[in-house]
This record gives C-alpha cells, sequence and structure tokens, in this order.
C-alpha cells in the first residue's frame, strides 16, 4: 500500500481500528471498537468465548466486512473484499483452524493462491517455489520438514508451524516489508516444544512485523505481549501495558458480568438428590475414563434424569468432542460410555437416537438445519431417519407435529411449509429442538444451543430446556457462554486441553461466578 508523502511510517499506527461495529441479524458483536496497532508492536488480544474476537479477526483479514466505522492501514481506508485481498495488502492471519490443503506438498501450501507471482515463461516454476521453500525452512530452523512430502502426513504441531510460516512467506513473495500478523490461538494443541519454538520465531521478527496475538493462555498472553487488549460481549473493556498486569486482573476483567435468574428460570431448576438404594439410583448416563486421541483423555462424567449437566471451557478444551463422543459421532479410543445401565460405546450416531438419545451440534447452519427443506420437514426429520415411527409418506402426522411445535414453541413462520432458512437464527434453533420434541427423548446433547440468537429467543429455549428437565429428560448442555452454563445447570464440568480441570455444584441457592469458573478454563 502506498503512503501519502504527509504521512510518516515511524510515526502513523501500521494498523488502526476507529469505532468498528458489526452484527448479525438482532444480535450485535461488535460495538464501537477502536485501537491501534503500531510497527513494530506486539498486541494481546483475550476474552471470552463468543467475546467478539475473532469476529474482529475475520473484518481485518478480509473474511467479513464491519457494519460501520474504519480501519486505516498506514493511516489509508483498509477494506479488503476477501482473504485474497487482505494478504495482498500486507496482512495475514492464521486461523484456529488449520487452512492447510492436506492433499498438497508443503511447498505447494506455502504459496498457495498466490502462483501467478510464480511463473517462468507462463508456466508455474516449481523448482523456484521448492528452493524458496526450502530456504524459508531453514532460516527458521526447520530445515528438517520435507518441503516435498504432502502437509497432511505430518501431524497437527508441525502444520500449525507451517501456518505461522506460511505468513512469512507470503510477505516476502509480496514485497511486504511489515507485514500484520493476526495470529488465533497458534499455540493451541502444540507441544510445549512447538511453543517455544513460536515464541522464538515471533520475537524474531517482532521488529519488522506488527502482530495481533488471541490467545487463551493468560500466562503466554501477559509475557509475550507489550499491551493487552480485552474483550467482553463485543466491547473492548481494556487497553493496557501487559507488564501493568497479572492473571487475576485479566481474570476480572474477562468476567464480572450480572446474571439475571428470571432469564434462565432459575426457579424452575430441579433439586436431583442421590437415589440410593432405588430404582433411580444409577445415572442415565455414565463415562468412565473416556479418551479419544487428540481430543480428550480419561473423562468421568455421568447424568441423571432430570439433571442438567454444563460442560465449559475455551477452544480446543475438548468440550465439543466430548458432546460428540456421547452422541455416538466420535467412538472412544479408550474407556467406555453406559447409558441405562447398556455399553453403547460400539452404537453409532443414529443406533444411539433410536435408543432416544438426541443431539444438537454447535454448527446451526452447517450440521442443524436442511437448509432446502421446510419447516415441517426439519421437525419431522429426526423422527423420519432414526424409524421413531411414521416414514417420508406420513404427510397427516408431519403436518399435525409441524402445527403442534410452531405453536407451542411460538416459532414465528409465515407457513409450516416456509424454507427454514428464511426463519430467524432463533427460530430456526427453535425447529431444530422441536425435531427432537417429536419422537421419544431421555437424553438430549445441547452443543451451544443458543449461539447466535437474539435475547428473546434465547429467553425461550432456556424455558423448554426446563420443561424437558421437568419431563426427566437428562441434559448435556455445552456451551462457550458462562452465563449460561451457570443459570441452566446442576452441576458444571469444566475442561482445559482434553481435560476435567473442576467440577462445580450450581445449586439455585449457591450459583458459583464466572471468576470461580474461568480460572480452571486458562
Amino acid at each position: 500500500m502506498t503512503i501519502t508523502e504527509n504521512i510518516s511510517p515511524a510515526t502513523t499506527p501500521r494498523l488502526s481500528l476507529e469505532h468498528v461495529g458489526k452484527s448479525f441479524g438482532p444480535v450485535t458483536v461488535l460495538r464501537d471498537i477502536s485501537f491501534t496497532v503500531a510497527r513494530g508492536e506486539f498486541v494481546g488480544l483475550i476474552g471470552e468465548n463468543g467475546a467478539g474476537k475473532s469476529t474482529l479477526l475475520n473484518i481485518l483479514s478480509g473474511v467479513t466486512t464491519a457494519d460501520h466505522g474504519s480501519v486505516l492501514l498506514d493511516g489509508e481506508a483498509y477494506s479488503p473484499s476477501n482473504y485474497h485481498e487482505a494478504t495482498k495488502q500486507g496482512v495475514f492471519r492464521i486461523f484456529q483452524e488449520l487452512a492447510l490443503a492436506p492433499n498438497l506438498t508443503v511447498y505447494e501450501n506455502l504459496y498457495l493462491s498466490h502462483e501467478r507471482h510464480l511463473r517462468k515463461a507462463g508456466l508455474l516454476d516449481k523448482k523456484r517455489m521448492l528452493r524458496m521453500a526450502r530456504e524459508l525452512l531453514d532460516r527458521f530452523d526447520h530445515g528438517w520438514i520435507d518441503a516435498r512430502k504432502l502437509a497432511g502426513d505430518y501431524p497437527f504441531a508441525v502444520r500449525q508451524v507451517l501456518e505461522v510460516l506460511k505468513a512469512f512467506a507470503l510477505a516476502e513473495l509480496l514485497q511486504q516489508p511489515h507485514p500484520v500478523l493476526l495470529l488465533d490461538e497458534p499455540t493451541a494443541g502444540l507441544a510445549q516444544e512447538e511453543i517455544d519454538f513460536l515464541e522464538q520465531i515471533l520475537h524474531r521478527v517482532r521488529s519488522d512485523a506488527s502482530i495481533v496475538f488471541v490467545s487463551h493462555r493468560l500466562s503466554e498472553l501477559i509475557s509475550w505481549s507489550e499491551r493487552i487488549l480485552v474483550m467482553k460481549d463485543g466491547v473492548l473493556v481494556a487497553d493496557r501495558a501487559a507488564d501493568a498486569m497479572n492473571e487475576d486482573e485479566l481474570h476480572f476483567l474477562m468476567v464480572g458480568r450480572e446474571r439475571d435468574r428470571d432469564f434462565y428460570h432459575e426457579d424452575r431448576q430441579r433439586i436431583i438428590v442421590d437415589a440410593v438404594g432405588t430404582d433411580d439410583d444409577s445415572p442415565l448416563l455414565q463415562l468412565t475414563g473416556a479418551s479419544v486421541t487428540g481430543s480428550f483423555n480419561k473423562v468421568d462424567l455421568s447424568i441423571r434424569k432430570g439433571e442438567i449437566i454444563g460442560l465449559g471451557g475455551v477452544l480446543g478444551s475438548g468440550k465439543t468432542e466430548v458432546g460428540r463422543a456421547v452422541a455416538g459421532d466420535l467412538l472412544l479410543d479408550e474407556g467406555s460410555v453406559a447409558f441405562k445401565g447398556s455399553d453403547i460405546g460400539r452404537l453409532n450416531l443414529r443406533q444411539r437416537q433410536q435408543r432416544s438419545i438426541g443431539y444438537i451440534p454447535p454448527e446451526r447452519k452447517r450440521e442443524g438445519i436442511i437448509d432446502n427443506f421446510s419447516v415441517s420437514k426439519n421437525i419431522s426429520f429426526s423422527r423420519i431417519t432414526t424409524g421413531g415411527g411414521g416414514s417420508l409418506l406420513d404427510l397427516a402426522r408431519e403436518t399435525k407435529d409441524a402445527h403442534r411445535f410452531v405453536r407451542q414453541l411460538s416459532i414465528k413462520t409465515d407457513s409450516i411449509n416456509q424454507q427454514i432458512t428464511r426463519l430467524s437464527g432463533g427460530n430456526q434453533q427453535k425447529c431444530i429442538l422441536a425435531r427432537w420434541l417429536a419422537r421419544p427423548l431421555d437424553l438430549l446433547i445441547l452443543d451451544n444451543p443458543t449461539r447466535g440468537v437474539d435475547a428473546g429467543a434465547k429467553e425461550d429455549i432456556y424455558a423448554i430446556i426446563r420443561e424437558l428437565a421437568a419431563n426427566d429428560v437428562a441434559i448435556l448442555l455445552i456451551s462457550d457462554d458462562l452465563l449460561e452454563l451457570i443459570g441452566m445447570s446442576n452441576e458444571i464440568v469444566i475442561m482445559k486441553d482434553g481435560e476435567i480441570t473442576r467440577r462445580q455444584a450450581a445449586p439455585v441457592s449457591s450459583k458459583p461466578t464466572e471468576f470461580d469458573l474461568v480460572s480452571a478454563m486458562v
């Protein structure tokens, strides 16, 4: 990007945000965000899951656009239309989920989508690509990586390092002498020696780059950063020098919100008592020493009828994978899972659903709704696919169920035949809940059931969950929202790096605070 003559690179921030805001439908994700990042500055960014960090990085990396406010790069307007455009202007993103193409070689991945800069006589100069990749790997002390090998053949930790090195490879290729690096949880899943290596790389290049570093590891954030930005509920609540902060202060800034007991219908929370010697003395669900390689390890978890167990943790903690393992979407490598006293460890997702286990996955649009189906067909889908009575041809029952649940759950739709994608996020989520209410249900796994829905729809969904528990349905509630876990759960289980780090009772009379839980998460 060209810098005009009256702007001094030495004094102009490399990156500047002014009053940036973003909403998705009725949900405001970012509110009036303003901060700067100077040349050579290392800025840490932290906040709870759902605080708005990823949306902010999406705006900076061209994945989405802000609704209002402005972003400046070297004092000039910066609004990339896509990720490729952002990299051309010197802004590089290392995503939470690896973006390498596993079926391409390491050297092809390092220059992916920018091959036009490596052509010779109209043809791709692969020898030059390979030579440049090897030189880069050698320069960063990773010459032992074979640049000709498929990226997918390397373990996660190596691929994460390659993601970081790719940013430097492209910066050099595109002649960006001072790149902006957006690092989104780059140390998640890395072994300590790889974390140490990454720290060495970043400190080596920090004078030639501006770095925004997202991490949930507080000690890492404080020791690596010069400044720390703290976000909460889409608002920037602190911008302070890192050496003036400690972990307790960061905990306090990240949490500390008021909880509305009525919002979570806490007066309807069931009191679950031990029923030793009765027919109800055994848990409905029992995980014992449950492990899935690379996801979670030695997890013990039990849920009884009518009980809501909350499962929390940051990205990469293993909580979502535990939910998938209970649902049958992942099979255990070790340990056991028992349901109603029987081992169900070898049953798949559909077989467990046939045994009255329901599952609502975290990504509504990708895994929940069937976007080309109507409201009525989305509601009837679980009964049809798991043989819970009726068939696709039983249109009378399908229509009857759809009308009943639209009325019962206050689903706002013009018609049960309306395509589900035309509904708001909250009403789509109610349809997914109705899908399980339309068939026998003993256990329901809910992974972030209120993500991306407005407050009114959230309160309605909480009421539905309370009604299910009142009817003896056991609930495993997985959530990024600590207030949701605190308000809804009988007991809260916190995970970190694939292991349980805290079990916290959450009776109505003595609910924990966010501060009580967050220290076990990070």
